[in-house]
């Protein structure tokens, strides 16, 4: 498995598929830095580990969101 993601010159990545945006970049630190979002909005976005391969993580789409909504996780 790569240690490295190599970003082109503008240091962004953007991946689209099945309703998800994610954008790439790392910080000063290089650390890779991942945001996730929904083409069409409001959509909840699930993030957890790939069942087959534990260093894997997976983001999926879940249902429409009624409203804004705040949740605390310890």
């Amino acid at each position: 498995m790569a240690k490295r993601i190599d970003l082109d010159k503008t240091g962004l990545v953007e991946i689209r598929g099945k309703g998800l945006i994610l954008n790439v970049t790392t910080d000063d630190q290089e650390r890779i830095l991942i945001r996730a979002e929904s083409e069409e909005g409001g959509y909840r976005i699930r993030i957890k580990v790939h069942e087959d391969d534990p260093g894997i993580i997976t983001y999926t789409l879940g249902e429409v969101l009624g409203g804004p909504n705040l949740s605390i996780v310890k």
